[in-house]
């Protein structure tokens, strides 16, 4: 259900006040601060218990780091540290019941664990290892945590082991990995959700620790905010979340974990350098000098008093394997734990990033493909971001949390093109407010409250301001003890400058049936939205021959997506995932070219995306040989002219494998993404499908590790978008010192 109507006189007084706005969500920033240092006490040390322990690898004995610690029944949990070592602190004193489970170990419960009064409980923990890797635990389905075969949404997991072991840099790099995604140029694709606009009006929501990161005035997505070394894992939920993230969860949510600062100190060091193949063409070849690139990234993670904190600075430099492909970037992060209260805590954390890059948007010509056109040589793009938020978290009882976060983004870029000249600066205020309420084992309930407030001054957009209000609430239920019903809905309601008023009800319903202890069916149904960013609705501007103009008539693009799939065990050593998705689409904005190459974003009338996707992991020779293998078929149209939305792949193939000996590790990793049947801007332009293999190998030296990887080893040339080029072979090394 949508609303959309304008009341001018209502509207433009309530713009004229945003800046009251903002000082309201930054006053929440600090009310939460307050409330941290203000929470109740009642349960102080000598009133509660706690439980320490270990958790180790049953075959040899090794502490295993991030295994997750779940008090079932209760909203309390942790995780184990690099030693594993685990805390969990302020326990009411009782009889719990814990769950450990890591991925590729099998999950074990602990019953009957008593807790009294000002005293500590020690546990030992082993967990045995399974054939197939298969993470246990998530959060973002229903912003708590539960197991992955609890949620009737297909859900992918991507580890801080699988960056470490594809030795990627970049996350995006990563996710090109996992099925059902791609990528068209730097925006990512959930199922076809996004196609391809130029960079801006992201259809899957970015989170960091649950914190929604698009920027106010473009809506993309900033990969390279996120250092490697701060992400845990990564979380991607295929299928509409807007019951519970709001806009642009419209084809999906990704959610990066970030790192939970350690018990101990301890601190890494990694260092990669690679360098680029010559074209497989001569005539391609652009420059006879040494084009390379460089990583270089130190953290250090270390607990004073009763804080733990995590910090970590990193450059990056490469000269481009193409013209005006060199870039110069710094990135910094940090994160402080502090247990405020035997009831509360406060996580602070914050990401800086100052990036000078270069620009080529588009070839020369065809035998040119790695140069740009003479005007364009020098063209770059400065840019520096900053997000910072902060989450306070009180146990009121040991069923019922309340969770409060405030988050601040600020995005600025100045783009110093030959025909095009303009300049940026956004800032997205958040503030919201969470509970999660465990009636009983069998029924768990979240609910909340959050606004945020987008700002943007831009050269191409004037001065502009969005105001959104939202409430959601979710209901899991237990039927019966096999049947897990999920019910839930959020409510937006958002205020622009251009006197316009949107107001959004997206629901969602979800079932889950275990057939089986280990084999789930699973249902999801849901609606999901997104508002049109502001370089949608109002720019003005040109870069590389097209201009875009603005178009004030843009609607909120909607959804409705529904989805049956299953998760089963075909033998001991494999493991099947699979599910048949259809997601409808209203008023979808693409960017629609005339003769002139003159880009309007338009709204298309009526669309539809069906597909199957399946994913089979294997484990082989006790862990010997390990592997995945991803398909998705897609048949995506446009249903007001019959034709195929553009700039989506119909058959998409991921498969990987990788060989262990002691402590030597090899593998293959390979990405096909069919030729794509339309495209926008030169569609009698020829086109190929995107073959990608890459190799790697490693050696952990206890100390340390050394990797070696090859990318795209069979130097297939083919594009994303249109006139530009994808890397070509590259090779790295790359050495990690940990201490």
């Amino acid at each position: 259900m949508d609303f959309t109507h304008r009341r001018p006189g209502f509207l433009r007084h309530r713009i004229q006040h945003a800046g009251r706005t903002a000082e309201y969500l930054v006053y929440s920033g600090l009310l939460i601060l307050c409330t941290a240092l203000l929470s109740p006490q009642a349960a102080d040390a000598a009133a509660t218990g706690k439980i320490t322990g270990t958790v180790s690898d049953s075959g040899t004995g090794k502490g295993l780091s991030f295994v997750n610690v779940v008090v079932r029944g209760t909203i309390f949990g942790t995780a184990s540290d690099a030693d594993g070592r685990f805390e969990l602190g302020n326990l009411p004193p009782g009889r719990y019941e814990l769950l450990f489970t890591m991925i590729g170990y099998e999950r074990t419960v602990r019953k009957d664990v008593p807790v009294r009064a000002g005293e500590t409980t020690r546990l030992r923990v082993e967990l045995a290892e399974t054939a197939v890797r298969v993470q246990e635990l998530v959060v973002t389905a229903s912003k708590r945590a539960q197991r992955i075969n609890e949620s009737p949404s297909s859900i992918a997991v991507a580890t801080s082991g699988e960056l470490e072991r594809q030795n990627q840099i970049y996350l995006e790099q990563l996710l090109e990995q996992v099925p059902g995604v791609n990528f068209m140029g730097s925006q990512v694709n959930i199922r076809g959700s996004s196609g391809f606009s130029y960079g801006v009006g992201s259809r899957v929501l970015f989170l960091v620790d649950g914190v929604p990161v698009l920027s106010g005035d473009s809506g993309e997505i900033k990969w390279d905010l996120i250092p490697a070394d701060q992400i845990d894992r990564i979380e991607i939920v295929k299928s509409a979340g807007s019951a519970l993230y709001g806009s642009s969860a419209l084809g999906g949510v990704i959610n990066v974990i970030t790192r939970e600062p350690s018990l101990r100190s301890e601190s890494n060091v990694r260092l990669s350098s690679g360098v680029y193949d010559d074209p497989p063409w001569p005539e391609w070849k652009w420059t006879d000098r040494l084009l390379y690139f460089t990583d270089f990234d130190v953290s250090h993670s270390r607990r004073i008093g009763k804080a733990r904190t995590h910090f970590s600075v990193g450059r990056h430099q490469s000269t481009g394997y193409r013209q005006n492909g060199e870039y110069l970037k710094y990135n910094a992060a940090g994160k402080i734990f502090f247990n405020l209260t035997s009831q509360s805590n406060l996580t602070l954390q914050g990401h800086w990033e100052d990036s000078d890059s270069e620009i080529g948007l588009m070839w020369r010509n065809r035998h040119q493909a790695l140069e740009v056109t003479p005007a364009a040589v020098g063209d770059r793009a400065k840019s520096n971001r900053v997000m910072v938020q902060g989450i306070h978290q009180w146990a009121v009882r040991r069923n019922l949390g309340l969770k409060n976060r405030f988050s601040w983004f600020r995005n600025h870029f100045n783009n110093l093109l030959h025909d095009n000249r303009d300049w940026s600066t956004s800032q997205r205020f958040g503030f919201e407010s969470q509970t999660n309420w465990i009636p009983s084992r069998s029924h768990s309930m979240t609910f909340g409250m959050e606004h945020t407030l987008d700002h943007v001054t831009a050269d191409p957009l004037g001065n502009h301001d969005i105001f959104t209000a939202s409430g959601y609430v979710q209901d899991e239920i237990r039927m019966i003890p096999t049947i897990i019903l999920t019910l839930g809905a959020r409510y937006d309601h958002t205020i622009t400058d251009s006197d316009l008023r949107d107001q959004r009800i997206s629901p969602k319903l979800g079932c889950v049936w275990h057939v089986t202890e280990k084999t789930a069916i699973r249902l999801a149904s849901g609606r999901g939205f997104r508002a049109p960013s502001m370089y949608e609705r109002f720019p003005n501007l040109s870069a590389a021959g097209i201009k875009i103009i603005p178009n004030l008539a843009l609607k909120p693009e909607s959804a409705w997506s529904h989805e049956i799939g299953i998760a089963s065990p075909l033998c001991p050593f494999i493991l099947l995932d699979a599910a048949v998705f259809m997601n409808d689409y209203w008023n979808l904005i693409e960017p629609v070219p005339d003769a002139t190459n003159t880009v309007q974003f338009t709204n298309l009338t009526r669309a539809r995306i069906r597909g199957l996707e399946t994913t089979l992991r294997f484990s082989l020779f006790g862990r010997f040989l390990t592997g995945q293998l991803g398909y998705t078929w897609l048949d995506p149209q446009d249903l007001e002219t019959g034709e195929i939305l553009a700039y989506r792949s119909r058959h998409m193939v991921r498969a990987s494998l990788t060989g262990q000996y002691r402590n030597i590790e090899a593998g293959l990793d390979y990405v096909f993404n069919d030729r794509l049947d339309a495209v926008k801007v030169y569609p009698n332009d020829p086109r190929v499908a995107q073959k990608t293999l890459n190799a790697r190998a490693s050696v952990d030296f206890g100390w340390g590790s050394l990797s070696l990887n090859a990318g795209n080893i069979l130097n297939h040339m083919h594009t994303q978008v249109e006139r530009t080029i994808m890397p070509i072979r590259n090779y790295v090394a790359t050495i990690r010192v940990k201490r």
